[in-house]
């Protein structure tokens, strides 16, 4: 899971970095060179370093991401394919993305959610019933995750760490049907599913450019000693409120969906630094300086409506399952999948 993880901070953060403006100015052009030259010179350094992705104003890049941050967390925290008798455990990774997800380049923001979850039947208790709630039709859930990102890959650097923490509640709120004996064919019943969860992800991706050439009509540059650092400080608040019911049949296959809302708190700040250099390694004149420095905020949207689907492989105590979600109203799409225990 955490190589799962680290490959989507990976992708996320590199275009995070690409798609925003980094200048190249050039300070000295001669020796042969025209004004065109090093003018062309200066547009192929801003295309290797990922000038020539989309634009994007870093303030949308603070909002998509505190969205998908919180987005990430569908699906992971509570159950949804599944009764159980004492206890469950699950291991799962989620990703978001909002924009376009067709075109990675043009996406405004990507989240990353999963971990470890413990789920508890209440009919444990001492007691049957609190008032009207019935202990048997209610699950406890406590989720959690919590690592050090820090990763080199070629030319990336990430450093920091995400974290995670849910507790959630499930009650069936309407009995279910074996509507063919021997799970041959049941239908689940209804649940409905709140909690509380946080989420945070404090990443600083930094990319090395060193030693790199460019060539433009037999000129060539080479890019030394030059850095782009994207920082990145998310957290996000949300209590969910879902509905939720699955169809066993067959035995080994079961498919559940629902509807949820999301009341979401949180922020994230975003900061891109760039410093560097690029000369011409023979003939004329030509050397730039590289630079940016733009930094952004924004918060959470307020709400979020959203459906889920998913297909679950039964197997003998264990669960193999893949679920998808999709914001409605909105550009917010995520995935999680996961393997569960339970008795």
């Amino acid at each position: 899971m955490k190589k799962l993880l680290i490959g989507a901070l990976t992708a996320s953060l590199s275009l995070s970095v690409m798609a925003v403006d980094i200048t190249v100015n050039n300070t000295g052009c001669g020796g042969g060179l025209t004004a065109q030259n090093c003018a062309d010179l200066d547009a192929e350094i801003r295309s290797s370093l990922g000038d020539d992705l989309p634009e994007a104003n870093i303030d949308d890049y603070a909002v998509g991401i505190a969205n998908a941050n919180n987005f990430a967390q569908n699906g992971t925290n509570s159950d949804y394919s599944d009764r159980f008798t004492y206890f469950t455990a699950k291991i799962n990774g989620g990703l978001a993305v909002q924009g376009e997800v067709d075109d990675p380049g043009a996406a405004d923001g990507i989240g990353i959610g999963g971990g470890l979850s413990f789920g508890l039947n209440l009919d444990l208790l001492p007691v049957d019933k609190i008032g009207p709630v019935d202990l048997s039709k209610m699950d406890l859930f406590v989720s959690f995750l919590s690592y050090n990102a820090d990763q080199d890959n070629d030319d990336l650097t990430l450093e920091g760490e995400i974290s995670s923490f849910s507790v959630m509640a499930r009650y069936q709120i309407m009995e279910g049907k074996d509507i063919v004996p021997g799970y041959m064919l049941e239908w689940g019943g209804v649940f409905l599913h709140t909690g509380f969860r946080r989420s945070t992800m404090n990443i600083e991706a930094i990319s090395t450019f060193d030693n790199e050439e460019v060539e433009v009509d037999g000129n060539t540059a080479e890019i030394t000693d030059t850095t782009v650092s994207f920082e990145i400080d998310s957290t996000t608040m949300s209590i969910p409120v879902e509905v939720s019911t699955y169809l066993r049949a067959a035995w080994a296959f079961t498919f559940f969906g629902g509807a949820g809302f999301d009341f979401v708190t949180g922020s994230t700040d975003v900061d891109l630094t760039a410093d560097g250099t690029a000369n011409l390694t023979s003939g004329g004149t030509y050397t730039s300086d590289i630079s940016a420095s733009e930094d952004g905020s924004g918060d959470a949207e307020a709400t979020n409506f959203r459906a889920f689907g998913g297909l679950q492989v039964n197997l003998p105590f264990t669960r193999v399952y893949v679920q998808a979600t999709k914001g409605l109203g909105n550009d917010l799409i995520g995935v999680n999948a996961g393997l569960k225990v339970l008795w």
